[in-house]
């Protein structure tokens, strides 16, 4: 949640029209899907099958399609929370997203040594509500954001050096490629997918769904084991101010996801990533950091500027047993950190988690459980005492999930999720403290 003024300290959580196409083509939802509901594996099948899509083949249409290089893809979510327990007060909400993404390989399509275009867009239904009544740093859900209608992604990739190097521009969700945990995409609250840390501290909360921004990425294959990953994007193409009382998230200045402004500064990221296996286990182990070369408000004294701002992570994912044929334990850890304590709400942030593949020997099923916390920053502190507020500190939250494959293309996942301290402890606008919360949520994804 990121912080506004408004005669005394407020906290309120900052966190193209959808495209027609006579033919559409969705992949079965993968445990990778972030916030948009767009998957960022960008494979083109050779065929489908029609019984992993709500609206089967369409008579041979789609392996037609793809037959031609072209991959069109339908997804929608849904979900309800409710939040009897804590807050400002109890609450129930719906939030939605439908996410449509058609992929070209436009060497198969002209016969051309070209790379791969992708065109995706989304419709985001539903009111936010982790700002008000929750008042916490991090969103519910992956999904929620202003309710509008937008392009999401527009690129070009292609590879070099015998698939080495993979080159892709244009606008881009960076959350795709950094900071990423593919045991955390497993669960719903936001910071699992996109870290609370990047989330309140860059403009727009970040190069993330449903604000992708003009960037330039590339990665390396070193071997098997080894992946190195850089990329240079605008770090504000929204263009709106780092704290806005009236659109705390900024969405709502570009609702259809067409502007880009280069006028606050650059963004850079690199990560390093290793791959081993071990005794049959798997593990994936991240380092990174972020660059920005603009400028952030002082946490204690909004009136000062500085120039600059940066931070560094670490996550690894590892599959600790496999039970059987189809049950495996794996399990996640993430951490990010920052010296820049007086120009970013939270400081420094953790989360892990294990899943379950195969409970109970069902094969699709998965359960979780998740925990993490976000420290706000000092300077932050010394401005609550100084106004006569709580002195905020760390934020907790826990999850508790289970996806259910109802049919191939259809998937439940009830949810239960606690919020410790929101936002390290606040007063609400009417100057009542936010109590501890529990909240209830039914996801459901469908692909059509």
């Amino acid at each position: 949640m990121r912080r506004i003024w408004h005669n005394h300290h407020i906290w309120l959580f900052t966190i193209i029209l959808l495209k027609t196409f006579s033919f559409a083509y969705a992949q079965p939802v993968p445990v990778s899907v972030l916030s948009a509901g767009v998957t960022p594996q960008q494979n083109i099948p050779d065929h489908i099958d029609p019984r992993t899509h709500l609206s089967g083949n369409w008579g041979g249409i789609r392996n037609r399609l793809l037959a031609q290089g072209i991959d069109i893809r339908i997804s929608d979510t849904n979900e309800f929370w409710s939040n009897p327990v804590g807050g400002a007060q109890a609450s129930s909400n719906y939030i939605g997203s439908a996410a449509v993404e058609m992929v070209t390989d436009l060497h198969t399509l002209t016969g051309l040594p070209l790379g791969t275009f992708d065109i995706s867009a989304m419709e985001i239904r539903g009111r936010p509500f982790s700002n008000t009544p929750l008042y916490v740093f991090n969103q519910t859900s992956n999904i929620e954001a202003d309710d509008n209608g937008r392009l999401y992604e527009l690129w070009y990739s292609q590879k070099f050096m015998g698939e080495r190097l993979a080159f892709r521009i244009g606008k881009l969700d960076l959350g795709h490629d950094f900071m990423v945990s593919s045991v955390g995409l497993n669960f719903l609250n936001a910071s699992f997918s996109w870290p609370i840390m990047p989330d309140n501290d860059l403009y727009d909360q970040g190069p993330v769904s449903p604000v992708a921004t003009p960037a330039i990425r590339l990665r390396y294959t070193l071997s098997p084991h080894w992946n190195f990953l850089f990329a240079a994007a605008d770090d504000n193409p929204v263009g709106g101010p780092f704290i806005n009382a009236k659109d705390p998230w900024n969405q709502n200045r570009d609702p259809g996801g067409t502007r880009f402004s280069f006028r606050t500064g650059a963004l850079f990221f690199g990560e390093v990533q290793y791959r081993r296996t071990l005794y049959g286990r798997q593990g994936t182990y991240k380092l990174g950091g972020y660059f920005d070369t603009g400028r952030f408000p002082d946490q204690s004294d909004l009136r000062k500027n500085h120039k600059t701002n940066w931070a560094v992570y670490a996550i690894a994912d590892q599959t600790l047993q496999h039970f059987g044929r189809i049950t495996e334990l794996d399990a996640f850890i993430r951490g990010n950190w920052t010296a820049d304590t007086d120009r970013n709400q939270i400081v420094y942030a953790a989360d892990a988690g294990f899943t379950l593949k195969g409970p109970f020997g069902r094969a699709g099923d998965m359960a979780g459980f998740g925990a993490g916390l976000g420290a706000a920053s000092p300077y932050l502190a010394q401005a609550d005492r100084r106004s006569g507020l709580p002195m905020q500190g760390t934020e907790y939250h826990l999850e508790l999930t289970y996806q259910i494959p109802i049919t191939p293309w259809f998937m439940l996942q009830p949810d239960i999720q606690g919020i410790i301290s929101p936002s390290g402890g606040v007063l609400d606008n009417k100057g009542q403290h936010v109590h501890d919360e529990a909240i209830f949520g039914l996801h459901s994804s469908v692909t059509f």
